[in-house]
């Protein structure tokens, strides 16, 4: 059975790009743009994983990552940043399984979804 991925961000260019390198790689994705959208598509359908990108501070992962969190403890959630580590130990703290740094490698992002989903 296909795994499902929720991306969550603002910026409608950065998301489609996301999704579309993890569609490639074989996952079905669902997309969200916002806190509250992304906690309704959590809900209905319970994907692996979610990936939050924090590049607009208007989307703060750590609220996300909180609410959907909220809704189910056991949520595996990564959020792709370029925040200082002081944030990233944030976003563990609230219990984000991984903080991956901007910029990464396509390679790279695949390999963590791969990690919390097999």
């Amino acid at each position: 059975m296909q795994k499902k991925v929720l991306v969550v961000d603002e910026e409608d260019l950065l998301r489609n790009l996301l999704a579309q390198i993890i569609q490639n790689s074989g996952y079905f994705v669902e997309q969200s743009k916002n806190k509250e959208k992304a906690v309704e598509i959590y809900k209905k359908t319970n994907p692996d994983i979610v990936i939050i990108n924090t590049i607009n501070p208007s989307a703060d992962g750590i609220q996300i990552a909180e609410s959907i969190l909220k809704n189910d403890s056991d949520a595996v959630i990564v959020v792709l940043t370029s925040f200082s580590s002081t944030k990233n130990n944030e976003l563990l703290k609230v219990g984000v399984k991984e903080v991956i740094e901007k910029p990464f490698k396509s390679v790279d992002l695949i390999d963590v979804i791969k990690k919390h989903t097999e």
